[in-house]
Formats: structure tokens, C-alpha cells, sequence
């Protein structure tokens, strides 16, 4: 399955995080690395220093999908600045379009 609008994929499926009861608003493309993560915590009693590894892999995870998004929005908001800039110019797009005839 995959995530429009990003380059992960979503590894985990809808079953696996029923079944592993990860909650609704962690169901993203790291979900595959949360199931690990929580699996260790319950069997570490929660330390925060037994779970290093699989902590650090799902936090990279989840900073590399906010980094992604920003410059999807950056991207956005310069072609938006684009299209200001070009419609304060006088730069307009015809309301018809001229066909090859005419």
C-alpha cells in the first residue's frame, strides 16, 4: 500500500496494527517500526535505555516523513508565489482558450 504524496510505503498492514493495538494516530509509514518498539518497551519493563535501537530507527522515521512534508509545503507555497507574482504582472490565463483554427 502506498501513501499518496510521499515516498515511503506503508510496510505494516491494517491488520497488523489492529492486532498489535497500535493506536490510530501513529497508523503511518514508521508503523512497522513502532510494533517492534512497543513490543520491546512491554518486555523491558518500559527502561528507556533497553529499547535504544529500535527508539532511534522509529524517531529517524518519523523526522525523515516531517522533513519530506515541509518541503512538499515549501514547494507549494513557492509555485503559489509563482503564480501571485505572475498574476500581479498582468500575466492572466484566457478564460477561453484559443483553438488551432482560430
Amino acid at each position: 500500500m502506498e501513501v499518496e504524496g510521499s515516498s515511503k510505503k506503508m510496510i505494516a498492514t491494517q491488520a497488523e496494527m489492529v492486532e498489535n493495538k497500535v493506536p490510530i494516530p501513529y497508523r503511518d509509514q514508521c508503523a512497522h517500526l513502532l510494533i517492534p518498539l512497543n513490543k520491546c518497551r512491554q518486555s523491558e519493563f518500559y527502561l528507556p535505555w533497553k529499547c535504544e535501537i529500535e527508539r532511534h530507527s522509529y524517531e529517524k522515521c518519523e523526522y525523515e516523513l516531517v522533513m519530506e512534508r515541509m518541503l512538499q509545503m515549501q514547494k507549494i507555497r513557492e509555485e503559489e508565489a509563482k503564480l501571485k507574482q505572475a498574476g500581479k504582472q498582468g500575466v492572466s490565463v484566457p478564460l477561453i482558450p484559443k483553438t488551432a483554427n482560430a
